[in-house]
């Protein structure tokens, strides 16, 4: 890999962590703050809410100053923020914490996406598809790792891991080639052009089934395993851990593919629909632990798919705004997992202990087979 992939897929691990870092010890955050679940549901929804408001505002300011600065930005919030996690707080305050982090994560998630396209050419999807298996790996880890974190850590387990990765991950980026940014020379598409432009829309609710469903059950299913597996923490972490982990193949694999064979572009992800329904129900019934592994890793395989797709589509749209369009387009999958997240984690006050949560996810899967006939995918 070139400099710019190696800086953009170093960024999506060190952000990424954050996303997922919460959910595998939730009953642990619940007792320590004395909350229910749904609140703990919240610490993931604030960081997507700040994440939402940066979208469009960080992709400008990634297509005037680069991609790099912005990235060195977004890991630097993150470090503070974590640190000042780790003092015995209320809920309140914790909440507080993780709405600053979630505009680090934007600019960070942002900025790793562009940085990893830099120079990337007609090998954009499978430059992006690299930089989505780095990000998820960085949440895939977070799951595996945290869980394991609790004996030495107790509830402090994500907040600790999360300032460890980011002082680590700053230094190395700094030493990344620059990137420059296109100063005030270029006019960037007013925010309502964007969002309402149909390949855009089209776009991001392929990425909201895809990136915003893995993001909402990587952060669930540690609980749901628990509760109505009768699975071990530990256990139930790894488990969860390969819906993101898994991507780490298929996002870059899903952008090779459609390098490669462009026309199988729309089967692909036709495919990904349907077997990250059929995963989630698989992962909702907790059969067992050979079964659960084997739904969750499926479930990882369907959503990294459309990932590099996405981005490159973006990006294709608005070549002169890479930033703001991809920014646009990813405010669907965010919001998607501002509302989903917690909606999901009410349903384990339902009967079933969480699985109508996973059931609707499933069912919604399915349904965005109805975008494909009209989905429109930006050439080279």
């Amino acid at each position: 890999m070139t400099g710019p992939r190696i800086g953009g897929c170093l960024v999506g691990f060190s952000i990424s962590w954050n996303i997922a870092n919460t959910g595998p010890v939730a009953t642990q955050l619940a007792h320590r703050y004395g909350t229910s679940l749904g609140v703990i549901g919240l610490l993931t929804t604030v960081l997507f809410f700040t994440e939402l408001l940066v979208m469009v505002p960080g992709g400008r300011a990634i297509d005037r100053y680069g991609a790099k600065r912005v990235a060195l930005l977004g890991i630097a919030m993150m470090l503070p923020t974590n640190l000042l996690l780790l003092v015995p707080t209320s809920v309140v305050a914790a909440l507080a914490l993780r709405a600053f982090g979630g505009l680090g994560v934007g600019f960070g998630f942002l900025a790793g996406a562009i940085y990893a396209q830099a120079g990337a050419g007609r090998s954009a999807p499978l430059a992006s598809g690299i930089y989505g298996g780095s990000s998820l790996a960085g949440g895939g880890a977070a799951l595996a790792v945290v869980p394991q974190l609790v004996p030495a850590f107790s509830w402090r387990a994500p907040y600790a891991s999360g300032a460890i990765v980011a002082a680590l991950a700053l230094p190395l980026v700094a030493v990344c080639p620059k990137t420059p940014g296109q100063g005030a020379e270029r006019s960037v598409p007013p925010f309502k052009m964007l969002m309402a432009d149909a390949r855009i829309v089209r776009l991001g609710l392929v990425a909201s089934v895809s990136f915003g469903f893995s993001v909402i059950l990587g952060n669930w299913v540690v609980t749901l395993l628990e509760r109505s597996g009768g699975l071990g923490r530990g256990r139930a972490g790894a488990i969860a851990s390969l819906i993101l982990i898994v991507g780490i193949v298929s996002r870059p694999g899903g952008g090779l593919m459609a390098r490669a064979r462009p026309e199988l572009t729309r089967s692909m992800l036709a495919a990904s629909f349907v077997v990250g329904a059929l995963s989630a129900v698989g992962i909702a019934l907790s059969l067992g632990s050979a079964v659960d592994a084997v739904a969750a890793a499926f479930a990882g395989l369907a959503a990294g798919v459309p990932f590099g797709i996405t981005i490159a589509g973006a990006t294709r749209a608005y070549p002169g705004a890479a930033g703001a369009a991809v920014g646009a387009m990813n405010t669907y999958a965010v919001l998607t997992i501002v509302c989903g997240a917690p909606l999901v984690g009410l349903s384990f006050g339902l009967p079933g202990r969480g699985r109508v949560g996973f059931a609707v996810i499933a069912a919604l899967w399915a349904a965005a087979l109805a975008l494909l006939p009209r989905l429109e995918f930006a050439r080279a």
